[in-house]
């Protein structure tokens, strides 16, 4: 496409809380119109024999021309034109896309498949083959490089296909989706739902063909594209779904592995240790499609070599850390075992099913997907000592505005299991929500309350085990006004769950503010204010806490946040114990979690972003017997990456903390600190393979993690018939280096992997 035609197409900055809150208000003026919707739909359209790549000739022209893009970063109708279209035969979905870039540089620095997503620019195409939250996106950069994603596994890995090539006004891009990689319902003729996108890395600017004011960049919830998007785009109507080629297939992966070295025998746990465990060399996970979008996962002497990811912090917590699951059984449709609607403002959520707390274990087997209105999963896991279920049933519609959900936990646990609760117990949790939004006023509700039997203290009362978090809200493009209720009772604790601090009662309120200027220095001013208060059944303060937080996105790249943040917790017993409860509630004391932050960002979204965050205040850690410590706590973060050539890139980050705190002379103060310095370089080998090396170093031990180094280094070989070559040294998840070489080699027959 020309140019010419194109153009038809087209349609250091200091300020205080009240000064950008005066900012964001002005700024809350009404959105530009959506130019697509969720209300309307197309038709989708057939071809005989594969296109062309190139937009503008047949069959490409049979489709809809799909522009009039809207940038979700400022809310503003796209400044860099993109046209698409979308046809499909027997077996594939076919998307071409042509990205504009006129005077704006294209960066495309990424040559691995799955390596570096977001830092290049990308175009791609969004799914939903149920209309109801079965998600996909799949993307491909000016170089042709792949990535993509999908609401059913972390780990979303099948065969398809994406070219792409530079044009004179900019770039296009192919997408070659084979219908047997999506989970699609029931019935020959459906209705599914799509989008295209794009990111410009040079101006960190994300663009959507279907549009909503409610959609965010989300910059510091997991980024763009959000699979939960998917409820604002439009339908295509008349999707055909007949024959063996256009269903799922089963999936069968079979592992074989050696090891070697001192560590061979060590392997991490779920209270984060290294332990000896039997090796194993043999292993199986497969997926057969049961129905629909319904399938089986089982796993069947698991691979607990494959620690995959460096999750460590010396930065001291106030609650309990919220770890990232990686492991394929359990990244698998792991959004099926959760309920409806999660609120986790301050803390994480509390959960019923949380999955980390389950250490190696030797066999697990689902039943999970959808099925009209409806989201199942079934679950059942086994390992040393420790025989768990889950169950998780939601009731969605499609547009959201009303779902429930009903998820339970039976755990069966012996003496000295392998989960973070190591004791004989058997517990058994539920919990059921209702929740809802309406469409035009923006009002949105959900009413959740969970119960727990079987691991609360001898002699207690099993109605203080339980847990409600209700809240209405009203969500407009500009404002957010929420206000909530947690209660929780000081029994409540699933030992296969996930529970920050029990004995709570009271309100949690947040105001979120948002404005997007039309010229000046600013592309987004956002201004967030929390605030809650919760007793304990002794009436005292359990928990308070108040934040707010003003972030400043400006179009020079820099990005901004600042502000304070002020928490209180009540301990018993001078900090030994965190409920009062069992203790009579003696020995109170109320001590502060107090943190001010400035976190600054440079060229975010782009292959050299450089950031840096810097917290300070009155803090409490805890001595050697878990008695509280007032101290004042400095905390300091600085990453970078940057690419040294096509192949080579090289990422660092340091962090400080620096503990001050009193000693039995009050003249005098002690201080303590720690250090973390991380070191990664990443060989881009080929579209399949790459090599990648971490060190990272942990000094001093004024913080929250042991004291080590640890050097690690994986390459990972992907062949064309989808089977993976693994070569790994150590594991970038333990504290020292572990000494050991492990060589794996997965043989995968059907389906690709996390389909």
């Amino acid at each position: 496409m020309s140019a010419q035609r194109a153009s038809r197409y087209r349609g250091n900055v200091k300020l205080s809380l009240v000064e950008t809150a005066a900012l964001a208000a002005a700024l809350c003026g009404a959105p530009a119109a959506a130019a697509v919707d969720a209300t309307k739909s197309l038709p989708a359209v057939y071809i005989a024999q594969p296109p062309p790549f190139d937009l503008n000739t047949a069959p490409w022209t049979q489709a809809p021309l799909l522009e009039a893009f809207e940038t979700v970063t400022t809310r503003t109708p796209a400044r860099l034109p993109t046209f698409a279209r979308i046809v499909f035969d027997a077996n594939n979905v076919y998307v071409t896309i042509h990205a504009v870039q006129t005077g704006t540089p294209l960066t495309a620095t990424q040559t691995t498949n799955n390596v570096g997503f977001g830092i290049d620019d990308y175009a791609g195409v969004g799914i939903d083959t149920t209309g109801n939250g079965q998600t996909y996106y799949f993307e491909a950069t000016p170089s042709g490089v792949r990535y993509q994603q999908a609401s059913e596994s972390a780990r979303y890995n099948p065969l398809w296909t994406a070219r792409a090539k530079r044009v004179a006004d900019g770039w296009d891009a192919l997408l070659i989706v084979p219908l047997n990689v999506l989970r699609a319902g029931a019935g020959t003729t459906q209705r599914w739902r799509f989008n295209i996108i794009r990111h410009i890395a040079a101006i960190n600017e994300n663009e959507t063909w279907a549009y909503d004011p409610l959609m965010t960049d989300a910059p510091n919830n997991g980024g763009f594209p959000q699979l939960t998007d998917s409820r604002y785009w439009p339908y295509v109507e008349g999707i055909k779904i007949a024959g063996n080629a256009s269903r799922p297939k089963p999936r069968a992966e079979l592992f074989a592995l050696d090891s070697i070295g001192r560590d061979r025998k060590l392997f991490e746990q779920a209270n984060g240790s290294f332990t000896p465990e039997g090796t194993r060399n043999y292993g199986l996970d497969v997926n057969l499609p049961i129905h629909g979008s319904i399938s089986y996962v089982g796993a069947f002497a698991p691979d607990f070599s494959n620690v995959e990811i460096d999750q460590q912090t010396i930065a001291p917590q106030e609650f309990r850390r919220n770890l990232t699951e990686y492991r394929p059984f359990f990244a698998q449709g792991a959004n099926f075992f959760t309920p409806t609607s999660l609120v986790g403002i301050n803390q994480g959520p509390n959960l019923v099913w949380y999955s980390p707390n389950v250490g190696p274990f030797d066999q697990g087997h689902k039943i999970e997907g959808s099925f009209g209105l409806q989201q199942i999963g079934l679950l059942n896991v086994k390992g040393a000592g420790f025989d768990d279920s889950v169950l998780g049933y939601k009731h969605v519609l499609p547009n959201r505005t009303f779902s429930y959900s009903f998820d339970a936990v039976s755990a069966h646990h012996a003496g000295g299991n392998s989960t973070t609760s190591p004791f004989a117990d058997n517990d058994t949790s539920y919990d059921g929500e209702i929740a809802g939004r309406d469409l035009k006023t923006g009002f949105v509700y959900a009413l959740d309350y969970g119960v727990e039997r079987g691991s609360a203290i001898p002699g207690t009362t099993p109605r203080l085990a339980y847990k409600t978090e209700d809240f209405v809200d009203v969500h407009k493009a500009n404002y957010e006004v929420f206000l909530g209720y947690r209660g929780v009772g000081p029994m409540w604790n699933p030992i296969d769950g996930f529970t920050n601090l029990a004995d709570l009662s009271g309100p949690i309120g947040y105001l979120n503010l948002a404005g997007n200027p039309k010229g000046g220095m600013f592309k987004s001013v956002n201004l967030f204010v929390t605030a809650d208060r919760f007793v304990d059944r002794s009436g005292a303060a359990h928990e308070a806490d108040f934040n707010a937080v003003a972030d400043l996105q400006l179009r020079n790249q820099l990005h901004v946040s600042a502000g304070p943040g002020f928490s209180a917790v009540r301990f018993y017993q001078n900090g030994l114990a965190p409920v009062g409860y069992t203790v009579g509630y003696a020995g109170g004391v109320t001590v502060p979690f107090y943190f001010h932050n400035v976190t600054l960002g440079y060229r975010d979204g782009t292959p050299k972003p450089v950031d840096l965050s810097v917290q300070w205040g009155p803090f409490t850690t805890f001595n050697a017997d878990g008695t509280v410590r007032p101290t004042y706590l400095s905390l300091y973060t600085l990453s970078t990456s940057r690419p040294i050539n096509r192949r080579l890139s090289i990422g660092f980050e340091y962090d400080g903390t620096l503990e001050t705190f009193p000693t039995a002379n009050p003249m005098v103060s002690a201080h303590d600190g720690q250090n973390l310095r991380r070191v990664s370089l990443t060989d881009s080998l080929g579209d399949e393979s790459n090599l990648s090396v971490s060190l990272r170093s942990i000094s001093g031990n004024g913080g929250f993690a042991s004291p080590g180094i640890n050097l690690a280094a994986a390459f990972h070989q992907r062949f064309s018939n989808g089977s993976e070559l693994f070569v790994n040294y150590g594991t970038p998840a333990a504290n020292v280096t572990v000494q050991r070489w492990i060589v794996k080699y997965l043989i995968r027959m059907g389906s690709g992997a996390g389909t």
